[in-house]
């Protein structure tokens, strides 16, 4: 049976906007990782999988709920308890250009956690750097230039390094390639792909395209409105997908085959507000299979088959 990596439970972020009003962000999310697997998050944009990857990563605090890292409760850990675990749990941002200090030399920007966590100095330091760019495809004598003499995809190899620099547990991919041209997705898809085999890594891997969290997931988490609505192996999940707002997801894929059809399954509505969400099931202002007790109770995250949760009155 594969082991635990960490357990997210109940987690919650809330905001405080306009007065009194609570914006909440994610709302009740729990789910575990296991050990070397990758765990894809997918949803609209404002969903809010990129705010569970920051709590995750303690860049934000919780307003409620629990991070289990190695049984350790990373929401509970302070001070040098805290600094000495960051060093197991990195990220790798969406946007590669403001992720990189401009007034940093590539071997400064990869050097730094080295230095903070007191991983390396000296000589020892600068064989680090030089094999970590070597690791993502750059060569040890760009380690001198600045963030602006790159390309975008140089930059997202860049932050790769870094994050790679404290030989973590865990990767928090926040888009990683959404602000890259569709050509370099690809090289660093794989790139993400051949790190994590060669050195065990697990990722949470946050991104739109659903195609390419099909590929780069074991399992698949769906995300509407702060909610966790269902969570399946990738095969599971697309070939079966149980909840309406799944299936309307998936409908939207183009199949790459000439003249094919599918049916596409149009939400009508906007995603509602997080400050006033709809009672009851929060997809209920769109569902398609909407009925009374929808709108009066809200449906719990269950197991349906084993390994596929779905959070639905109908299935």
């Amino acid at each position: 049976m594969a082991e635990s990596l960490f357990e997210v439970h109940d987690l919650k972020k809330h905001y405080r906007v306009q007065g009194n009003k609570i914006l909440k962000a994610v709302d009740g999310v729990s789910f575990h990782v296991f050990r070397g697997e990758t765990l894809g998050l997918v949803g609209e944009s404002g969903c809010g999988k990129s705010t569970t990857g920051r709590l995750i990563m303690r860049l934000e605090e919780p307003t409620g709920g629990s991070v289990i890292f190695e049984k350790k409760d990373l929401t509970a850990l302070r001070g040098r308890r805290l600094r000495s675990l960051r060093k197991d749990i990195q990220i790798i941002f969406q946007d590669p250009y403001s992720s990189l200090n401009p007034r940093m030399t590539i071997r400064e920007i990869i050097a730094e956690p080295l230095k903070v966590h007191k991983l390396a100095k000296g000589n020892e330091l600068e064989k680090k750097v030089s094999q970590l760019l070597d690791y993502v495809g750059l060569a040890s004598y760009q380690a001198n230039r600045y963030p602006h003499e790159f390309s975008g995809g140089q930059r997202q190899r860049v932050g790769i390094a870094r994050a790679l620099a404290t030989q973590p547990k865990l990767i928090v991919c926040d888009e990683p390639v959404s602000a890259l041209d569709v050509s370099i997705q690809s090289q660093v898809i794989n790139l993400l792909k051949d790190l994590q085999q060669e050195f065990k890594l697990t990722y949470i891997f946050i991104a739109h395209g659903l195609n390419v969290v099909k590929y780069m997931s074991d399992r698949v988490g769906v995300m509407y409105l702060g909610k966790l609505v269902e969570l399946a192996s990738s095969e599971s999940l697309y070939e079966r997908p149980l909840h309406p707002y799944t299936q309307a997801l998936l409908s939207a894929i183009p199949r790459p085959v000439p003249g094919s059809k599918k049916k596409r399954i149009i939400l009508k509505g906007d995603v509602p507000s997080p400050i006033d969400p709809p009672k009851g099931c929060r997809f209920s202002t769109r569902c398609f299979k909407v009925q009374d007790i929808c709108t009066s109770e809200e449906p719990v995250l269950k197991e349906i088959e084993p390994g596929h949760f779905c959070a639905c009155h109908f299935i």
